[in-house]
């Protein structure tokens, strides 16, 4: 059987084809005014490579940019996120005072109706005025209610843009002396931490609910800080569970922080591994709390903000870090003992 013949675009015929075709739209008339078998027919107008459609429809660019355009630009961003994860681990702050320092952890402020605005004012006072003090803040700097809990602020004397002017004013303009910022559940609720990383000129480190971070003095001695807005872990036993819990399975540090649950405590000891530690926990300045009187959480009276005392220069580490519930306390000792 002889084989079938092979047309190409210039072939007579499939000219021929497909001007019929482009005339009539139609390939049965091709096959009837060339007295074609619908089959050669078709094979002609296959060889035409110029053959128009019927209707020819409009060609739109695409919406977006091409996949691997956009996976460029995913990888460098991941990258950048990659770097900065990195970078905030264990990430160092550098102390050039020779003498002896106060770290005071500033429990949740909740700026608005239920602050204790004169007890903060109290201390912030003594964070201001005390020479050699450096402040970390805790977390939930306003209530910042987002989400299903958006429907509080009918329970609030303030509003979302007076909680901003409150933030700004905390971060800014009351002279306190930050180091670092965390990032707590109520931030993020109303995602006020947007707002607050705008405001952050001086560039004090905001890290999102936990920073690791090194005191890295002169005489090369380092202090390491777990802060965070909480630890992981909980006990009806111990209000220090999740600090304590961090420093035995954890990575290593020296203190260990937190806030969250509008309680206070302190812990100084010796781990099977030789570390003296601190666990702390700061309360807060949040009272009259609905939340906490209807599941019946006791109010605490001290330890809004927790300090602790280094004394880099110290090799007894039960004399390296002393910590204090009561602010105007600490300052005093750390005054003292930046006068010997």
């Amino acid at each position: 059987m002889p084989s079938a013949k092979i047309f190409t675009p210039d072939h007579p015929d499939v000219i021929r084809a497909n001007e019929i075709y482009r005339n009539t739209g139609s390939k049965a008339q091709v096959a009837v005014q060339m007295q074609l078998s619908q089959s050669k027919a078709n094979r002609l107008l296959d060889a035409a490579d110029t053959a128009p459609p019927i209707v020819e429809l409009p060609e739109f660019p695409d919406d977006d940019i091409p996949a691997e355009e956009i996976l460029d630009s995913l990888e460098k961003r991941f990258n950048q996120k990659l770097r900065r994860e990195n970078a905030i681990k264990w990430f160092k702050v550098k102390v050039n005072d020779p003498k002896p320092t106060g770290w005071v952890f500033v429990g949740d402020p909740h700026l608005g109706s239920n602050c204790h605005v004169s007890l903060l004012r109290d201390d912030v006072k003594i964070m201001t005025e005390t020479e050699g003090i450096h402040c970390i803040n805790l977390g939930d700097t306003v209530d910042g209610w987002g989400g299903y809990l958006t429907k509080l602020y009918a329970e609030e004397d303030v509003s979302r843009n007076t909680e901003q002017r409150l933030a700004k004013w905390f971060l800014q303009d009351a002279g306190i002396p930050w180091r670092v910022w965390l990032i707590g559940n109520h931030d993020t609720m109303g995602d006020f931490s947007t707002y607050l990383k705008a405001i952050n000129a001086d560039k004090i480190p905001m890290v999102d609910w936990q920073a690791k971070f090194r005191l890295v003095f002169q005489n090369g001695s380092e202090v390491r800080i777990s802060a965070a807005h909480n630890h992981k872990g909980t006990s009806i036993y111990n209000p220090l569970h999740g600090q304590k819990r961090a420093a035995l399975w954890e990575e290593n540090a020296d203190i260990y922080v937190a806030g969250h649950h509008h309680n206070w405590a302190i812990q100084q000891e010796e781990l099977s591994d030789g570390r003296v530690v601190i666990l702390a926990r700061s309360r807060g300045y949040k009272w009259l709390d609905t939340f906490a009187q209807r599941h019946q959480y006791p109010s605490l009276l001290y330890g809004g903000s927790i300090m602790c005392v280094v004394n880099h220069a110290e090799e007894v580490p039960t004399r390296r870090l002393k910590a204090f519930a009561d602010l105007k306390e600490g300052a005093e000792y750390l005054t003292w003992l930046r006068k010997k």
